[in-house]
């Protein structure tokens, strides 16, 4: 694996606070005509970056929303990821930093979601909220950077853009990676096998067979992600996050387009490696 050449950025504390933007207000009916509308390619790597950054952030801010709501009766004991007080820079302007200066692509961007699913499933004391999730941010864009690109910044250069320690980034990797027990590759199965992991104390090193001729296995997981934010937060007015005026949809054409080199690899795999078929597997958690 080769590394990224770092960028030059200034480290700091407070992680430029001079990027902040303002929201948006709330648009009366009159306006709401006036409100462009932008249709996404179906496929999220063709997808703009600074859409996608967007798209995300209004998803984050829309459940930190929710669950900064909740009464304090029900809020969880601290982690390794809660900050003392909310930091100063916004969520979107936290990623669009992260973005600009580690060059996330548009699959780390999306793992970062599917991470907070991940994380969730088998850390009950882990919330996304405004205490959260700019760690969480960092953390999950440095180990997705690492597990699913070919080149990769440092940590000293990640710890810089994220505005924390090294040594802190070295600590919220660890404990994220031994919480999802090194799961950082999305796949279909990847929450239940570690709910399983989690409650048997074993680690599941293959697949049983039926899942694995399941069409897409794997190869879907984070265009379903990219269509379910879509869906959920492409209105404008369905997040708090009013970073931009505009209304996404998702490219009626190829609302349930799957690589067509899945079946032609598994129909591969199968006919050159028969006893994959019957490889036996342990069932266990995500």
């Amino acid at each position: 694996m080769s590394t990224k050449e770092s960028v030059e950025v200034k480290p700091n504390n407070h992680v430029l606070q001079e990027d902040q933007q303002k929201d948006v207000p709330l648009l009366g009916h009159e306006e709401e005509n006036e409100i462009p509308k932008i249709v996404l390619p179906a496929d999220f790597r063709k997808c703009s970056r600074t859409d996608l950054v967007i798209l995300i952030s209004r998803m984050l801010s829309f459940l930190i929303h929710i669950n900064d709501s909740m009464p304090k009766g029900e809020t969880k004991e601290l982690t390794r990821f809660h900050s003392r007080v909310p930091p100063d820079i916004s969520v979107f302007n936290y990623l669009m930093r992260l973005t600009k200066y580690s060059s996330l692509e548009p699959a780390v961007l999306i793992s970062s979601v599917y991470y907070i699913d991940l994380l969730s499933s088998v850390y009950s004391a882990f919330t996304l909220n405004s205490l959260t999730v700019h760690r969480f941010l960092l953390t999950a864009t440095s180990v997705g950077s690492k597990g699913l690109c070919d080149s990769f910044c440092t940590n000293t250069h990640y710890a810089k853009v994220g505005g924390v320690q090294c040594s802190e980034l070295h600590v919220l990797e660890n404990e994220f990676l031994k919480r999802v027990n090194y799961r950082i590759l999305p796949r279909d199965d990847n929450i239940t096998n570690c709910k399983m992991e989690k409650q048997c104390g074993t680690f599941v090193t293959n697949t049983p067979p039926e899942v694995y001729k399941t069409a897409n296995n794997g190869f879907n997981v984070l265009n379903t992600y990219y269509r379910k934010i879509i869906e959920i937060v492409g209105s404008f007015h369905s997040s708090p996050d009013k970073t931009k005026k505009v209304h996404y949809s998702l490219s009626p054409s190829s609302s349930h387009e799957a690589p067509r080199e899945t079946s032609k690899k598994r129909h591969f795999d199968e006919t050159n490696n028969p006893s994959n078929a019957h490889s036996p597997s342990l069932k266990k958690p995500a």
